[in-house]
């Protein structure tokens, strides 16, 4: 079964109002240590391509022996190779606490990503996640990360400029990953809208916390200047419930699962996991136990 998450049951209008305004709202002891430890048990694994599903993730950057050390490892839909990482992605309570931030009749998951920065590793480019998602209508996602380490400022915490979902949306930066300024995009869409470029607020939470963060906020991480810290973290990526794809380009994960003739998300590869009219993707509970769908 995809996993029960009681700190996400009862969203208040305190933080909803939280979300609107700032562009995301922490959420601290969601994971109980058990599952937390889960989760970063399964790291190793997964980056030695040890999948319980058999199946490979849709991106899988970084190899031990052949990739450079200061490259940030991650994964994209490692919920298709890992039932631990299936239990967290699909949780119907997720996607609940996500419709009541934004409004949305129910949500889908669009994919996953697995981030690990080890000591030494470079920054993420600040970003917006609506950026990606101009082939679908509504282009719009919403995201709930999660640390499964104590973060801290210097250690490639996450970071988030208040504030900034207000903004136009921009085009995809070049590089994620970057040794480069990595607030750059976020200055010149500063400057764009008029505004001074802000200082972004590096979030120091503690391990098993979440941040709900909109499509549209500016956020990405430095680099983890410490010697002995790492950071990991899961990224649950969301759309909304009712969407489809465009005459757009664009979605080179996403479009290798549309079906021909259609512009319709297929359930099989982007589940509904919480919906106030229809019901849940009904595969969810038996794919989390036995990995098929």
């Amino acid at each position: 079964m995809p996993w029960t998450l009681p700190a996400l049951a009862d969203i208040t209008q305190d933080q909803i109002d939280a979300f609107d305004r700032d562009g995301f709202l922490v959420i601290e002891s969601v994971l109980e240590g058990e599952r937390v430890e889960q989760l970063r048990n399964t790291f190793p694994r997964l980056f030695r391509g040890d999948f319980d599903t058999g199946v490979y993730p849709d991106e899988w950057h970084w190899r031990e022996g052949l990739s450079f050390p200061d490259v940030t490892r991650h994964m994209c839909n490692a919920w298709k190779s890992d039932l631990t990482v299936a239990k967290l992605a699909l949780s119907p309570d997720i996607g609940r606490a996500a419709t009541k931030l934004t409004g949305w009749d129910g949500v889908r998951l669009g994919q996953d990503t697995i981030w690990w920065k080890p000591p030494g590793t470079k920054a993420g480019a600040l970003h917006q996640d609506t950026s990606f998602m101009d082939f679908l209508a509504p282009k719009k996602t919403v995201t709930c990360w999660f640390t499964l380490d104590d973060t801290q400022r210097n250690a490639g915490t996450i970071e988030y400029v208040p504030g900034s979902h207000r903004w136009p949306v921009t085009p995809l930066p070049k590089n994620i990953v970057t040794a480069e300024n990595h607030r750059a995009g976020m200055d010149h869409a500063a400057g764009a809208a008029g505004i001074e470029p802000p200082e972004p607020v590096r979030l120091e939470v503690p391990a098993g916390s979440c941040v709900f963060h909109a499509g549209e906020i500016w956020h990405g991480s430095g680099p983890n200047e410490t010697a002995d810290k790492t950071r990991r973290s899961v990224g649950i990526h969301m759309l909304p419930a009712k969407v489809s794809f465009t005459g757009h380009p664009g979605g080179y994960i996403y479009r290798r699962y549309q079906r021909a003739g259609s512009t319709e998300l297929d359930e099989s590869f982007f589940p509904v996991t919480w919906s106030a009219a229809d019901a849940a993707t009904s595969w969810i509970p038996g794919y989390c136990l036995t990995g098929r769908r």
